[in-house]
């Protein structure tokens, strides 16, 4: 069994470093990893694309601009092109030279790791990318498959068409992991919470042309709960929550409400909030 499933029937809340330890260390690179691998975080939620040339590298923009000393597409360079940019510069003097690693240097990482769960986010889409959203999916899972790791995976999208994509080429062997409200996944034309394990809530609204406004969205807030048990008991879906900020106010008033994952930007901060609620060992 997956053991995304296994860990929702035991009713403990998942901490999950969101990009690694991406508060302390530079987002989606081996440091950030290795933190919150030491930290002892639940799992790692990280984000891949595809390179020009068909490598698969952690990055979570569609461009490098923002984490490195570089700017462009990704799908627009090749690995040499990726590897040659500085991606801890920005993070401070000390990670000069940290590059962005491949997803394989990834999983080098996490496989010795055997509970430590893995929630990995497609960032390429069929209206940005093009059709290697596609591709960029089955490397992603030939990848753990080949290293025997498919047990430990999550795959979550902003792409309702990539989440279809999975659920209909591999059934129900990889849980999925979407979003609310559903005009976060890129205009959905149809109903992906059927096969959907987890949904992450976050307060914004529909606009007219069936996309999410995201500007109402504040630090402090989260969604209603009226929201996560329309996802728990209509949808059928476990709620979870990406906090902005990660505060003992809102883990706490997330917990009331129903969320049963956290995605958390400090891993050592959240697990000490959890510790302080009760809701960790």
């Amino acid at each position: 069994m997956n053991k995304f499933i296994e860990w929702i029937k035991t009713g403990k809340i998942m901490m999950a470093a969101h990009r690694g330890d991406k508060d302390c260390r530079p987002e989606n690179t081996i440091p950030a990893f290795l933190h919150a691998i030491e930290l002892n975080a639940d799992g790692i939620e990280t984000d891949i694309h595809q390179t020009r040339d068909g490598v698969l590298v952690m990055m979570h923009d569609h461009d490098v601009d923002r984490t490195t000393d570089g700017t462009g597409r990704v799908c627009d360079m090749t690995l040499e092109e990726i590897k040659k940019l500085d991606a801890g510069i920005k993070k401070g003097e000390e990670y000069r030279g940290t590059r962005v690693p491949t997803f394989e240097e990834f999983l080098d990482v996490v496989e010795p790791y055997p509970d430590l769960l893995l929630n990995l986010e497609i960032k390429d889409y069929p209206d940005v990318e093009g059709d290697i959203c596609y591709s960029t999916a089955d490397k992603v899972i030939e990848a753990v498959e080949r290293r025997g790791m498919g047990d430990r995976i999550m795959f979550n999208c902003f792409s309702w068409q990539v989440l279809k994509y999975v659920h209909e080429k591999y059934g129900d062997k990889y849980p999925l992991h979407g979003f609310y409200p559903d005009s976060l996944m890129r205009k959905p034309q149809e109903n992906v919470y059927p096969y959907l394990t987890y949904a992450c809530l976050f307060p914004c609204v529909k606009k007219a042309d069936g996309t999410a406004d995201w500007s109402p969205r504040k630090v402090n807030e989260l969604c209603t709960p009226e929201q996560f048990r329309e996802v728990k008991d209509t949808l059928g879906v476990e709620p979870c929550v990406c906090f902005i900020k990660d505060t003992p106010e809102l883990m706490k008033k997330a917990v009331e409400m129903g969320a049963t994952m956290f995605t958390c930007n400090n891993p050592e901060r959240a697990i000490a909030i959890l510790k302080e609620l009760g809701l960790r060992d």
